[in-house]
């Protein structure tokens, strides 16, 4: 936070939030007031806005506020009881979740400028929790059934947020609360079982009691002989690894399940991408890739079945650039401009074809014609010559001079 130019304390006097389903189901009253003075409390330190890091606090708080400014009956009334104390709730408060004051007040751009080590390449599963967005008549800080701000958030450091069918399921850590242990562990283990199909990186949540549900349960299934090895991660971790923090200065050696296979993996993506970059723009690379729709339009893959132009593209993605080098089939684009006319990012897989051709240019990979026409041109600078006796038989006269000397020389100077 001190990076990003926030002034955060901590204010003495809070007790827990307090968390809904065991204390509201109890008392109604009690929860409201043990809700309302802690807004209170956080109102008569003269803070502004208060900063929930805890889905379940957030969403208690944003509730009773809204609670209180639907119902002045009951706010009258916990004020009643809040003044013996010295204390009243005014309302003044702003509550926001740290995801909401992270994209909504300090804003994305302002994010990305602290990266040092963006995740580039890194695939993450999100993980929203369910008190982040709901109830939404309290919460409205993003849809409450397909929100988009907390993946907003991953890919503003580089990474891939990877959409998977149980996204929105509950973590099921309320099983625990209630002393249902085994439903509580196979709710985090199907949602795990799930994401490790998909080869994810790590989850990322903005919750600690999501975050203890998907850890420790997952230790418990390592100890029984499951070891799904999908590392959670706090997301102000991943903020702090993008911003360049060593992970002993953030704690990550007290996680259950061990983090080191995701800087491994960190590590090869970095090199992979190093080699992608040499030639080629990523992010439009991944779009192009991703799109392929104007393989339906392309004059080659229409005649020629076997030219497959995103296969080549998949492995440019994998960094396997130099094996593609010595291939025929990226001599087959035509660059007709067809897909390039047709991208709606100007961008066309005509762009990808000749810079391969250009990197094997460069390296001698080149087909005998190209490598003969390239001779002549520098020879003569000119790809041919016009035969004299046809312009003879046509009556025209002899071609003008050529300009190949000037030529050489400025093209020898450049």
């Amino acid at each position: 936070m001190k990076q990003l130019g926030i002034k955060v304390e901590d204010i003495p006097g809070f007790t827990c939030c307090p968390e809904k389903a065991l204390v509201k189901n109890l008392d109604p009253k009690v929860w409201y007031l043990t809700a309302a003075r802690n807004l209170a409390v956080a109102e008569d330190a003269g803070v502004e806005v208060l900063i929930e890091p805890c889905n379940g606090c957030y969403s208690t708080l944003k509730t009773v506020k809204t609670s209180l400014i639907l119902n002045l009956s009951l706010k009258d009334e916990i004020n009643r009881k809040l003044e013996t104390y010295g204390l009243e709730y005014q309302g003044r408060i702003t509550v926001m979740h740290l995801a909401e004051y992270l994209h909504d007040k300090i804003g994305l751009a302002k994010l990305k400028e602290g990266i040092i080590e963006p995740l580039s390449g890194m695939q993450i599963a999100v993980h929203y929790g369910c008190h982040m967005i709901r109830p939404s008549y309290a919460i409205q800080f993003d849809d409450p059934l397909l929100p988009q701000k907390f993946d907003a958030l991953v890919t503003a450091l580089g990474a891939r947020s990877i959409e998977y069918p149980r996204k929105m399921q509950c973590c099921g850590g309320e099983y625990s609360n209630v002393g249902s242990m085994e439903e509580a562990l196979i709710m985090a283990r199907e949602k795990l079982l799930e994401i490790k199909s998909l080869d994810i990186d790590a989850l990322v949540v903005m919750c600690p009691a999501c975050f203890m549900q998907f850890d420790n349960k997952q230790y418990m299934m390592q100890r029984q002989g499951e070891d799904m090895a999908i590392p959670i991660f706090f997301y102000p971790e991943l903020v702090c690894l993008a911003y360049g923090i060593m992970p002993d200065e953030i704690g990550l050696a007290f996680h259950r399940i061990d983090t080191q296979p995701f800087y491994e993996r960190r590590h090869a993506q970095s090199e992979r991408i190093k080699k992608i970059e040499e030639g080629f723009d990523l992010e439009s690379l991944e779009r192009c890739y991703q799109c392929r729709a104007c393989l339906d339009d392309c004059p080659g893959c229409l005649n020629f079945p076997d030219f497959q132009p995103d296969q080549i593209m998949e492995k440019i993605l994998e960094g396997k650039v130099e094996e593609l080098l010595n291939r025929q089939d990226i001599w087959h684009c035509l660059e007709c401009h067809t897909c390039y006319e047709l991208c709606p990012q100007r961008y066309g897989m005509e762009t990808v074809f000749t810079t391969l051709k250009g990197m094997a240019m460069t390296k001698g990979l080149i087909p005998a014609t190209v490598k003969q026409a390239i001779e002549t041109f520098e020879k003569s600078g000119k790809l041919g010559e016009p035969q004299k006796t046809q312009r003879k038989k046509l009556n025209l006269p002899e071609p003008p001079a050529s300009g190949v000397k000037e030529w050489k020389k400025i093209v020898a100077k450049k």
